[in-house]
């Protein structure tokens, strides 16, 4: 192929990708220009909401983050008694909507007397069955037996192998789980809606239903924010953790 027709090419991919990236970016754009507009319209409790989503979400994250990984290194690495049934549950679990999980969460929350309130939903939201087994996939690939087997002769045990040997190797991991448990946490809307009923402890998410076109741009702009920023300050981790295993040597 001669160098003006690849120069072409060239010029009509780029093309291309730039009218992508404009279709992509203006629906953001409409919605950063109807958030300055009604901005003095939104409700003085779109702070409130605002604080409850963050507190709400950096706990319940933790929580989730930790129990997830957690999990599935045991999961995958420990032998503990019916470690197979486990694993399966947890694949059941994952496949079951939120919706259908609602109820029974809430009828557990409302035993323990933590219904309406921050904590209970907390509680309730920390159970993350995807990070679990996404946990277990990562760990039986990364760490074979004769790695684990090793780790065993130097004299490790249990926490010793996920302290030296789990944690060191899914940093990639632990990101993924961190991103996708933020973005699944933050943009809740089922569940805040089933355990919390007083209108000062709505999420964002429940926000947009209260304030139905008064300020809705604007909290459309701060649940956007967190979002784009996460994925941009862990990209990288992202990336090789969805590629490390694409590769192999």
């Amino acid at each position: 192929m001669s160098h003006p027709a690849k120069g072409k090419s060239a010029l009509l991919i780029k093309l291309t990708l730039w009218l992508i990236t404009f279709t992509v970016v203006l629906p953001f754009l409409w919605l950063l220009k109807a958030s300055v507009m009604d901005f003095a319209n939104s409700q003085a409790g779109v702070l409130a909401w605002v604080r409850d989503s963050v507190v709400f979400t950096l706990a319940a994250l933790i929580f989730s983050v930790l129990s997830s990984i957690t999990a599935g290194f045991v999961m995958a690495i420990l032998y503990i008694p019916f470690r197979k049934t486990m694993i399966v549950l947890t694949l059941i679990t994952m496949l079951i909507p939120a919706t259908a999980m609602a109820m029974p969460l809430y009828v557990l929350v409302d035993h323990i007397h933590l219904n309406d309130t921050i904590l209970g939903l907390v509680i309730a939201s920390s159970y993350y069955p995807f990070g679990a087994f996404l946990s277990y996939l990562y760990f039986s690939s990364a760490m074979p037996g004769d790695l684990v087997g090793m780790g065993r002769i130097d004299g490790l045990g249990d926490w010793g192998l996920f302290y030296h040997l789990g944690i060191p190797l899914s940093k990639s991991l632990w990101s993924i789980v961190t991103f996708f448990s933020f973005i699944n946490l933050w943009n809740s809307y089922q569940l805040p809606k089933v355990l919390l009923n007083a209108p000062e402890h709505s999420t964002l998410p429940m926000g947009l239903e209260l304030l139905y076109g008064r300020g809705t741009a604007t909290v459309g702009i701060l649940m956007l924010i967190p979002a784009v920023l996460l994925y941009l300050l862990s990209q990288r981790s992202i990336e090789r953790g969805i590629f490390s295993g694409a590769v192999t040597g």
